[in-house]
């Protein structure tokens, strides 16, 4: 017996299953092995055995064909429990396997002889031995021969386990660099501004979007510090909040403007910064995640307008008034009939203000928007006139239009083509059936119109705003005839209702 056991079933298990041999198919070497111990110990029976907890697989046997055997009658099982070999000369006559049904009964196995594998932690897993119908006894150098082949058979399979291994850290190996290709391509195509930079906060990589952001061409060296990349007036937002955030180890999120290294314009941004740190929690370096934000800004200058607007209109509501009050008295036989044209035509200018206000909740169509802004003007004499197909708009195309006219018509109303007695506005639309979009507004044989020497708030918002909601672009003329506009661009595709 062995001096002592120091391992149990689920330890020597779980080694036997590290070499994974089990239920694997024949190999020669192994098969080697067995014929050697058949024919040197003279035994019809030769087998390479491993040994589980309810079965034993033999990667190699001679004379039993078979590959697997419950656990109840093996003979192996008890090699196990000894230090290095076992022999059996008779089994008839030992009490272990006397009333063994493979002893008792067919195939009538009369002597055993079997040297342990033993794994380098010394834990055993199987044996190398032979079998026999006979009573017999083993001479030393047989069981000799059956120690040397048992540790053939662990240098086999120690081997296999070395080349099994192998072969996964190699395939993990290749499964990370193709995982590393993979995150570089993905990082290095998205639209994002990404970087990296070393602990000492040097930048080491750039991806394509980050370059083109700052204008840096791919075969340029990047400038090494983060701050350099930064708007003048902003670099001290950056020291003072997101520098001191990160080397805490918090990641920060401002808004920040880039440099433009190419040509000098600087980028409005989303600045993302974190830290990044090892698996034991110590500082590498920084990542960057810029998010170019010029379309949001541009939005936002564009709602600002927006309110400048509205309160700019304010300010005009009673000169509008007064001129929807003058045009009216003045065009009306009686005072009945131009008191109820006036009451009209303010509350024309409440509707168009209500869609200037509205449309952002809701679709309009060019129609409404149209007649809305321009009804407070219309004084039935054929002076402002309108014509075009009717089409869908998305709210903030009907918010542009809405101020476009408003402010179009109140200039003709103070000093263009409907300022005096005589003269007119000519308003047509063409929608293409691929949803391209024309205006014009054309004023004729009012005063002779002189182009402003300086551009006020309505210009501007004439000529920068309205385009952008169309995708397009707007141009506003002073011919001495009179004021001309065009606006061309895109609508949504045409659908069968209005959405309300």
């Amino acid at each position: 017996m062995a001096d002592e056991i120091t391992w149990d079933e689920e330890q020597r298990s779980a080694a036997l299953h590290s070499y994974d041999v089990l239920d694997t198919p024949r190999e020669e070497d192994f098969d080697d092995l067995a014929r050697v111990a058949s024919e040197i110990c003279g035994a019809p029976i030769a087998v390479v055995n491993l040994v589980d907890t309810t079965r034993q697989f033999f990667k190699a046997e001679v004379g039993l064909g078979v590959r697997s055997t419950p656990l109840e009658t093996a003979f192996c099982r008890h090699a196990l429990l000894l230090e290095d070999t076992m022999v059996v000369p008779d089994a008839t006559k030992d009490p272990r396997f006397d009333c063994n049904p493979l002893v008792t009964d067919a195939p009538h196995i009369r002597a055993y002889a079997g040297a342990l594998l033993k794994t380098p932690e010394g834990l055993p897993i199987g044996t190398v031995c032979v079998l026999d119908y006979n009573v017999r006894e083993f001479s030393d150098q047989q069981i000799r021969m059956l120690r040397f082949l048992a540790k053939q058979t662990m240098t086999q399979l120690e081997l296999r386990k070395r080349i099994a291994l192998q072969r996964r850290l190699l395939l993990r190996t290749r499964k990370a660099e193709q995982e590393k290709t993979n995150f570089e391509r993905v990082v290095r195509q998205s639209s994002d501004f990404i970087g990296i930079a070393n602990e000492r906060g040097e930048v080491v990589f750039l991806n394509d979007a980050a370059r083109a952001l700052v204008g840096l061409a791919s075969d340029v060296q990047p400038p090494k510090s983060v701050i350099d990349y930064l708007a003048e007036a902003d670099k001290a937002a950056f020291l003072e909040e997101i520098k001191p955030a990160i080397k805490s180890g918090n990641s920060c999120e401002q808004e920040l403007r880039l440099r433009n290294f190419a040509t000098g314009v600087e980028v409005p941004a989303l600045f993302s910064m974190f830290p990044i740190k090892d698996g034991d929690g110590q500082l590498i370096g920084y990542g960057v995640v810029t998010k170019d934000i010029t379309a949001q800004a541009e939005e936002a200058e564009r709602k600002a307008q927006i309110m400048a607007e509205a309160a700019h209109r304010i300010k005009n509501t009673l000169s509008i008034v007064q001129a929807i009050v003058h045009q009216t008295l003045k065009n009306s036989p009686t005072l009945e009939q131009g008191r109820d044209a006036i009451v009209k035509r303010v509350n024309a200018l409440a509707m168009a203000q209500d869609i200037l206000m509205g449309a952002g909740n809701s679709a309009a169509d060019i129609m409404s928007v149209v007649t809305s802004a321009l009804a407070p003007h219309e004084a039935g004499d054929g002076r402002l006139s309108w014509d075009g197909p009717d089409h869908r708009l998305e709210p903030p195309q009907a918010i542009g239009l809405s101020l476009g006219l408003h402010e179009l018509a109140t200039n003709a109303v103070k000093y263009g083509a409907l300022s005096g007695d005589v003269g007119n506005v000519k308003i047509t639309w063409t929608v293409e059936a691929d949803g391209r979009f024309e205006l014009q507004w054309t004023e004729q044989d009012g005063p002779p119109v002189v182009e402003p020497i300086s551009t006020g708030f309505g210009s501007r918002l004439i000529r920068r705003m309205i385009g952008p909601y169309f995708t397009g672009e707007t141009t506003l003329e002073f011919p001495p005839e009179g004021v001309r506009f065009r606006l061309t661009g895109k609508l949504p595709p045409k659908s069968g209702t209005i959405d309300q």
